[in-house]
């Protein structure tokens, strides 16, 4: 059996790196060449998640960072610590970057001889009848416009802010969020040297990136700042598709579809 999977995010290369591991067979169809996923987003994942993945995907001890503790503060209060996580333990979460989860993901599975990677050229869509599954995991390819007929996009009204910062060598174990006027501010360590930021905005876009720079400057209590990234942002929003001609099943990112031409 030969999974076909669209798109060549994160998502799809996790997937794709699951299958292969139990022997099945994927074939990754991209619509966007020179894909390029932002090296300044990160992602927070549980103990118990990141034994999962090293047990059933791909072991990714090297690229995360352990976080002991999480400190909520708000910027009514003077500084005054509202919230508290720690533990005892070696990490209460960790931290790991978008971009090095990929690139790990990626190089593994070029390696591997039951995966193909393939781009989607043409718009004769016939060769899907191969497939007994298709995946989807690309909401915006030629696939997923032709035969979803009906897009929901809920909107929050809201863009996220994303840069690393560099700074002076510290224990960097704490991860710790500020509520401002305008929106939660995010400092979450990947290294001793480095720390990502996620600032979320409500009814803003296209904040000048001196204004978050400053924000960021003014807000930090913790690092001695020697540099901050390119910022990046993004929109929040969700998407749920909808066909009322082939069979699918739905579920967060991921859309699994027979289809019939």
């Amino acid at each position: 059996m030969t999974v076909c999977i669209l798109g060549n995010g994160l998502t799809a290369l996790t997937l794709a790196k699951a299958l292969v591991n139990n022997e099945i067979n994927v074939d990754v169809f991209y619509s966007k060449k020179n894909y390029k996923i932002s090296d300044t987003r990160t992602i927070g994942i549980s103990k118990n998640n990141i034994d999962f993945f090293n047990s059933n995907i791909i072991n990714i001890e090297k690229i995360i960072w352990n976080l002991k503790k999480i400190e909520i503060f708000s910027e009514n209060l003077n500084k005054e610590r509202l919230i508290n996580f720690e533990t005892n333990n070696d990490q209460l979460f960790s931290i790991l970057k978008n971009d090095k989860l990929y690139d790990l993901l990626e190089k593994n599975l070029l390696k591997n001889k039951s995966f193909k990677s393939k781009f989607i050229s043409k718009k004769n869509l016939s060769f899907l009848n191969e497939y007994e599954l298709i995946i989807n995991c690309d909401p915006s390819n030629l696939i997923t416009n032709r035969y979803f007929n009906k897009k929901i996009i809920k909107k929050y009204n809201s863009y996220a802010y994303t840069t690393i910062i560099t700074h002076d060598q510290i224990l960097n174990d704490t991860a710790f969020q500020i509520f401002t006027k305008k929106g939660p501010l995010a400092f979450l360590p990947i290294s001793n040297r480095q720390t990502s930021i996620v600032y979320s905005l409500y009814n803003s876009m296209n904040q000048k990136e001196k204004k978050i720079d400053q924000l960021i400057k003014d807000k930090n209590f913790r690092y001695k700042i020697k540099s901050i990234d390119k910022i990046n942002s993004f929109e929040l929003k969700s998407l749920n598709l909808r066909s009322y001609y082939h069979k699918i099943y739905w579920h967060s990112e991921i859309y699994c579809i027979r289809f019939t031409l």
